[in-house]
């Protein structure tokens, strides 16, 4: 009889307890799935859409990046190792940089002759600066 862990299927599902934003802000992270939709709350932004974020917090980093080209350590299975959490957004600056880099980073790979893929797992600190957010 088949597993359904052979079948290879990843959910689209973040996992983890909720976070707020704050609790990450000047932490180094690992950001391992998005999901950017309408907002349950219309008017708090420009956008009317919220992106919430599968987190690695307490991740283990090295010196040098491995060849795939991460700073941050790895299970067998090459996740990042650490504990999941999720956290939600409505900044606009977040969401815009996120989809700018991830639209980066995929025509990258596609121009390295690497395969396509919908995301593009990273380590990245969250910066507040004034009342703006962003990624560094």
């Amino acid at each position: 009889m088949p597993r359904f862990s052979d079948s290879n299927i990843e959910s689209d599902a973040i996992i983890g307890k909720g976070i707020d934003l704050e609790e990450l802000f000047d932490r180094r992270i690992v950001i391992e799935k998005i999901k950017i939709e309408p907002t349950k709350f219309p008017g708090k932004n420009a956008s009317s859409m919220r992106m919430q974020m599968q987190v690695v917090i307490n991740a283990e980093f090295m010196d040098t990046p491995d060849a795939d080209g991460d700073f941050f350590k790895k299970d067998a299975n090459g996740k990042a190792i650490g504990t999941r959490r999720s956290v939600f957004t409505g900044s606009d600056n977040l969401m815009s940089e996120m989809k700018q880099v991830q639209s980066q980073w995929k025509t990258e790979r596609v121009s390295q002759g690497l395969p396509a893929v919908d995301f593009v797992v990273f380590d990245t600190t969250i910066a507040k600066v004034g009342k703006m957010f962003h990624f560094t």
